[in-house]
């Protein structure tokens, strides 16, 4: 049975609100995001869509994956809270680059989200997402677009939390899945 295009986007905002409230604890956030890839990945072809059962059988499984998954996401994200707090103390001038530096981090995030697979060891996943670049220097460059259009829309509309994962861990996932084409 083809899945239509509707029925994908209610999958992507069923996802949203799935990986907004896994990721409640900051610790599961990243996990959450990984799961959320996973599960997109798998319903890409005819699949039956997202549910709440495959969703926790993939977060299940990422959380096996070793504490990496969840310490090193929340200590990076500790660590740009205390930049965030100290380039505050020090007034406006360098928060474009803080800006930058955390939109470029939040893709790699992505990157590193949708290139997971199970039984796959995180360093692994981080070497195949650094190798990827020269392959498909488009991708981080769009995923670093994704999430500062996420932003903008998360200031000027707050509600769109409940959502805005689903679409992030969307556009992971299909750049994850993108072959450019080769002249």
């Amino acid at each position: 049975m083809t899945r239509t295009w509707f029925a994908r986007f209610a999958d992507c905002l069923l996802l949203g609100v799935l990986l907004l409230l896994a990721s409640l604890p900051v610790v599961t956030a990243f996990p959450a995001l990984v799961a959320g890839c996973a599960v997109l990945r798998e319903q890409a072809g005819d699949g039956e869509g997202v549910t709440v059962r495959h969703f926790l059988k993939r977060l299940r499984a990422v959380l096996r994956s070793g504490p990496a998954v969840w310490a090193v996401p929340t200590a990076v994200l500790a660590l740009l809270w205390l930049d965030a707090l100290a380039l505050d103390a020090r007034g406006p001038g360098p928060g474009v680059a803080f800006a930058v530096a955390t939109t470029a981090l939040a893709a790699l995030g992505l990157r590193c989200a949708a290139a997971w697979r199970e039984g796959t060891r995180w360093r692994t996943t981080l070497a195949v997402v650094f190798r990827s670049v020269p392959r498909h220097p488009l991708a981080p460059v769009l995923l670093a677009g994704a999430v500062g259009a996420t932003a903008v829309l998360l200031a000027l509309t707050p509600v769109v939390l409940f959502v805005a994962l689903g679409p992030l861990a969307f556009a992971a996932t299909a750049a994850d899945a993108w072959r450019p084409m080769t002249p």
